[in-house]
């Protein structure tokens, strides 16, 4: 059990480091990053729903950007290790294949889990940077938006003296100068004054960010069972299809589900990201309660039991040796 343990966390490790140091995974957080930072500045003259629109834009961002990492992290950990030969290698120790694919979801859902926190705290600094009415708090956005540049920098620098990969360490700096521009804005107040670390951040997002994290870990999961046949293209197509139906589900499906077996069995099937995306339960004074975020990470995990069992099931009757 201890050496099944140990080569679990190798592939996962493995997977992790993998996916970081693509460059689209840099590349599509950098973006998604410097998209949220810069939201306030056309959401400052809204008659007051600055902060909304900020919050609200920047969790879909956050969903849809997820579901096209998630699928491109997939696919280049397994479909691209399939063809050059690496799994049949793997498997050609004493490996078993429910482990390593196992293990290979565990590493993409871990880097999905990097990426979220690092989206989620852009998210928290750029809807407080929105709190006034037709101006925006410079305090807090200037460390955001410096955070990109700094982190990059670094990297450079980095690379240049000691040869170190620049992609993976670019990241990785860029999630710790985001922690570096929270923790210095989490001492601001919206007059100027200091206050205990996080009165003012909207905290409230953590919920709503939570349950998006949960359905990219659901489509995640989807892309890894399609990886074992499908490349990036089909597999990033098949898994956007199904997150509009998803996200449609109760409109197309849902209410007809009494009078339709055929459509209760589809609703059954078709996973409802409605209950995932609840941003607008936070406008106002909303909040997402906890307890329905445990709810929702229930129906996650049975669901994530179902697709990982299937791909599975396709991963198990797959010739990784007769790949090119």
């Amino acid at each position: 059990m201890r050496w099944k343990i140990k080569q679990a966390a190798a592939i996962i490790r493995l997977t992790v480091l993998e996916a970081i140091r693509q460059p689209v995974f840099l590349l599509l957080m950098t973006a998604v990053v410097a998209f949220i930072a810069l939201l306030p500045l056309v959401s400052a003259f809204t008659l007051g729903e600055a902060q909304r629109m900020v919050r609200d834009s920047a969790l879909a961002l956050m969903f849809v950007a997820g579901l096209v990492l998630g699928c491109c992290t997939a696919c280049t950990s397994l479909q691209h290790e399939i063809r050059r030969g690496t799994v049949a290698a793997i498997l050609s120790k004493p490996v078993g294949r429910v482990l390593f694919f196992l293990a290979k979801f565990c590493g993409v859902a871990l880097a999905m889990a990097l990426f979220a926190a690092g989206t989620t705290i852009a998210i928290l600094l750029s809807t407080r940077m929105a709190v006034y009415d037709f101006q925006l708090d410079w305090r807090v956005g200037l460390p955001l938006l410096a955070a990109i540049p700094a982190a990059y920098t670094l990297a450079g620098l980095v690379n240049y003296f000691t040869a170190r990969p620049f992609v993976s360490n670019a990241f990785a700096l860029l999630l710790g100068t985001l922690l570096l521009a929270l923790g210095t804005a989490g001492f601001v107040h919206e007059p100027g004054a200091v206050v205990r670390w996080g009165a003012e951040l909207p905290w409230k997002i953590l919920p709503a960010s939570a349950l998006i994290l949960m359905a990219i870990m659901v489509l995640s999961a989807m892309a890894v069972g399609l990886a074992t046949r499908l490349d990036t293209v089909p597999t990033l197509a098949l898994c956007s299809v199904l997150f509009l139906f998803g996200l449609m589900s109760d409109y197309l499906l849902g209410r007809h589900a009494g009078a339709s077996g055929t459509a209760a069995a589809l609703y059954a099937l078709v996973p409802n990201l409605q209950h995932f995306w609840l941003a607008d339960a936070l406008a106002g004074e909303g909040r997402i309660p906890w307890r329905y975020v445990g709810q929702a990470g229930v129906y996650a995990g049975c669901y994530l039991a179902g697709v990982l069992g299937l791909g599975l099931l396709a991963f198990r009757r797959l010739d990784v040796g007769s790949q090119t």
